[in-house]
């Protein structure tokens, strides 16, 4: 799952970071801060982990 997150900081990236890890099914977290990028990798729905990452608070899109 590929989506582009607004985060300004390591502190938004770190929000992301917690609320994906510990989901069931998440094997993985890779996160570009620079190009708003949050690549998740497991057996997960692509709309569960876009909901998780909108509860955060910020802007979330899939990735174009």
């Amino acid at each position: 799952v590929v989506l582009k997150v607004a985060m300004a900081c390591s502190g938004c990236e770190g929000a992301v970071r917690r609320v994906l890890t510990g989901k069931p099914g998440v094997e993985s977290v890779d996160i570009d801060l620079k190009e708003q990028k949050v690549v998740v990798k497991g057996n997960v729905q692509a709309d569960d982990i876009f909901q998780t990452v909108s509860k955060t608070g910020k802007k979330t899109e899939f990735w174009q």
